[in-house]
């Protein structure tokens, strides 16, 4: 099982003086390939995942696509956290291994508890959402990983646009859309909100 260690979130917490959010969402998979990937990620080596929201110099947000993505559509990025890996580290690493940048956090917006169920099955997952400030590097030229085919840099409107195109996905890629609908909005709310 899956569970959230509250202790390591309050120490987050702690670290960047925020008082984030703490959602629950539940995501009722109709596809067996989504939701069996989910599960033997989560088994194998990935308890959560870290939401990253790198802000430019320029004042825009990064959003990614990949290849195999429907054609349009764009999301933020996102990293996996290992069985015992420190989450702030990981978001170091995998923003360094997916875009190539140096990074400074600005905040830190909160942590979503996914709950994945499919047929008589479930799954828990944790998304810890992170502002970042970009400080260095060269997007995707210095990036480890090559999974990321573009980037899309947009505005709070831009990105809007992002997370609703994400919530209209139908056929083989919904579940996935929703997904990522529901972590891509964390980010929106939460700038919002803030007013970064």
């Amino acid at each position: 099982m899956n569970k959230f260690d509250e202790k390591e979130f309050a120490e987050i917490c702690k670290k960047f003086n925020g008082r984030p959010s703490v959602q629950e969402a539940v995501l009722a998979y109709q596809s067996d390939d989504f939701f069996n990937k989910m599960k033997n990620s989560v088994a194998k080596d990935r308890r959560g995942e870290v939401v990253f929201c790198v802000i430019r110099p320029n004042g825009k947000i990064i959003t990614i696509t990949c290849d195999e993505y429907p054609d349009g559509i764009y999301r933020i990025p996102t990293g996996g956290i290992g069985h015992g890996e420190d989450i702030v580290e990981a978001v170091f690493r995998e923003v360094k291994e997916e875009l190539g940048l140096d990074v400074v956090i600005d905040s830190f917006a909160g942590v979503i508890k996914i709950r994945f169920e499919h047929k008589a099955e479930s799954v828990m997952f944790y998304s810890y959402v992170f502002i970042l400030r970009e400080t260095g590097g060269r997007l995707l030229i210095d990036a480890v990983d090559d999974e990321i085919s573009e980037v899309k840099e947009v505005d709070l409107a831009g990105l809007e646009a992002v997370v609703d195109s994400l919530n209209n996905i139908s056929g083989k890629w919904s579940d996935w859309g929703r997904f990522r609908y529901v972590t891509s909005k964390a980010v929106l709310e939460y700038l919002r909100e803030t007013g970064i």
